[in-house]
């Protein structure tokens, strides 16, 4: 195991805490307002069973994060281990309810006329994050690789509210736009902007990038550039207004 990562730097933790606080914060700017309306606005259409299922994982996720880095960072590991088994299922359970959740969102709009491409994202969203957290789990007697996995899972999972975030100031930027690039970086810059914060740690107090950057990111930014253009394309569209429509 490389030394140059498993022996703290000067600054990790505050390196890692901002990170997590990062995360947070994008995270409640971009779910705030859909939240809000779902579950407090009677003018709303309630949210479903399934979608608030989600809201309350994706929380219970975001949270546990910051209990385990602190736990790990307290050498508490004991604790650590225990919350970390809890947070398999958790993880299952936040695929679920958000594929369901989606399915049914994407159904009301292609009943008003849309065509539920959108789904590529959601589906590109979530299938790298049911992939990289049991990963991250089969690593967690390699903290360093386990902690850059599950940042990768996590960034992965955050890309919806950093594009939430960004459309709030102008919905016809993304909505509205055929632009390839935009898809890419609004859809997902989120995603790459924490992981590149990451590598940059890593470059800046190792040296070096990790083993599971050098590996994982360039094969998630070529997942990120392949649901990019997936929704871009006509043939995916009408594809997906058939299947969710029945027809």
């Amino acid at each position: 195991m490389d030394t140059r990562f498993t022996k703290r730097q000067p600054g990790d933790s505050r390196f890692w805490a901002a990170l997590w606080l990062y995360i947070f914060v994008i995270v409640l700017l971009g779910f705030r307002q859909p939240v809000s309306e779902r579950f407090f606005d009677d003018f709303q259409e309630p949210a479903s069973i399934a979608l608030q299922l989600h809201v309350w994982s994706f929380a219970a996720w975001l949270v546990l994060l910051a209990m385990q880095a602190w736990l790990a960072a307290t050498k508490r590991m004991a604790w650590h281990r225990k919350f970390g088994v809890a947070m398999l299922p958790l993880a299952a359970l936040m695929v679920l309810s958000a594929g369901t959740a989606e399915f049914a969102a994407q159904q009301r709009e292609v009943a008003n006329g849309d065509t539920g491409a959108f789904s590529a994202f959601t589906i590109f969203y979530l299938v790298p994050f049911a992939v990289l957290v049991p990963l991250a789990w089969r690593a967690r007697i390699d903290p360093p690789a386990h902690k850059r996995l599950i940042l990768m899972a996590t960034a992965t999972i955050c890309a919806g509210a950093h594009l939430r975030t960004v459309t709030s100031f102008d919905p016809a930027l993304f909505w509205q736009s055929d632009n390839y690039f935009v898809h890419l970086f609004v859809g997902f810059g989120g995603s790459m902007l924490i992981i590149a914060m990451g590598m940059a740690w890593d470059l800046y107090s190792r040296g070096a990038l990790h083993r599971v950057y050098r590996i994982g990111a360039p094969i998630l930014f070529a997942i990120y550039a392949l649901a990019a253009w997936v929704y871009g394309t006509e043939g995916y569209g009408e594809a997906t207004r058939a299947f969710l429509s029945g027809g």
